[in-house]
């Protein structure tokens, strides 16, 4: 269902999927409900391209991150929003669904409130755990990057270099929007915990001790991020100068031909005006003479290559 809630004492966990506009039935039933949320808020859990942040209110936070999300088809890593409206006793989650670990966690507390009797959670760990089960959920993205990387370094140095192109674009691709996702998670949690005093939500150090895991998973994140930018940005200059040496090697070689073709084709023109007293024309062996004088000349041109060492 698009709007299902779990509810305890002094506690209301309302979770809305498919809050596609204004004027769906999941956002007018959040206007009804809480008429002092921010327009702009409800806006923006409605609306694509947002960056994440938080804002600060009377009577809640409005926090809004953004996860990856990997699509098959195109290869690409999509970013996916989840808004959270906190406020001292009730949280709303609003997303698209594409993360199933909101759902599951969702599902999860409301079965351990009805195997407890209602007993309340704790608001601010709720969303604590959340947010650190969506930070775990990006690890073994980062994984998998990691063995692309690992996979293009082992192509490059078996000659595939020029195959590996497109591979690294793509991975260069994917890490650069996954760093556009995950840059401002660190600040945002840390200014859940700025909220957290302000709302009064849960007592400080408690407050510290449960969001001090999601600010170092999203370093962690982050760190891994970073080392990956700097192994794909090695392994493209790599590529292309492996890429460029081959090139090289080829020119030299057409050039070589060249030269020996240019020396041989000049040789031979210039018997074959058959001015007078041109050598080897008259001669019952001209021809093989010819052959011979041009095999000595083209050896020559390849051995004095090679003498240098431009083969």
């Amino acid at each position: 269902m698009p709007i299902t809630e779990v509810t305890a004492p002094s506690f209301r966990w309302i979770n809305i999927t498919g809050a596609t506009a204004d004027d769906t039935p999941e956002m007018r039933y959040v206007r009804e409900h809480y008429p002092y949320f921010n327009v702009l808020n409800l806006k923006d859990c409605v609306s694509t391209g947002q960056r994440p942040k938080l804002e600060l209110y009377d009577r809640y936070a409005f926090m809004v991150l953004l996860f990856p999300v990997y699509n098959r088809q195109t290869k690409e890593i999509e970013p996916t929003e989840i808004d959270f409206f906190i406020g001292k006793d009730f949280l709303i989650t609003i997303h698209d669904s594409k993360r199933h670990i909101v759902q599951e966690q969702f599902d999860a507390l409301k079965a351990r409130v009805h195997a407890e009797k209602g007993e309340a959670p704790k608001l601010l760990l709720t969303v604590a755990n959340l947010i650190n089960q969506l930070l775990g959920s990006c690890f073994p993205m980062l994984d998998h990057i990691s063995m692309d990387l690992h996979a293009i370094e082992r192509l490059i140095f078996r000659g595939k270099e020029r195959g590996m192109v497109q591979e690294i674009l793509i991975t260069r691709r994917n890490i650069v929007d996954f760093r556009k996702i995950m840059q401002a998670h660190k600040n945002t949690i840390k200014k859940l915990g700025y909220a957290n005093r302000s709302l009064n939500i849960a007592p400080v150090e408690q407050a510290n001790a449960v969001l001090e895991n999601a600010i170092e998973s999203s370093k962690e994140i982050w760190d891994n991020l970073e080392a990956f930018r700097e192994a794909v940005e090695a392994l493209q200059a790599t590529n292309e100068s492996l890429i460029s040496f081959r090139l090289n090697d080829i020119m030299k070689t057409y050039t070589t031909i060249s030269v020996v073709i240019f020396t041989l084709t000049l040789v031979t023109t210039i018997f074959a005006a058959r001015l007078p007293h041109t050598p080897l024309v008259n001669t019952d062996f001209g021809f093989y003479a010819m052959l011979a004088v041009l095999a000595v000349l083209g050896s020559s041109a390849v051995g004095i290559f090679k003498w240098k060492r431009w083969l």
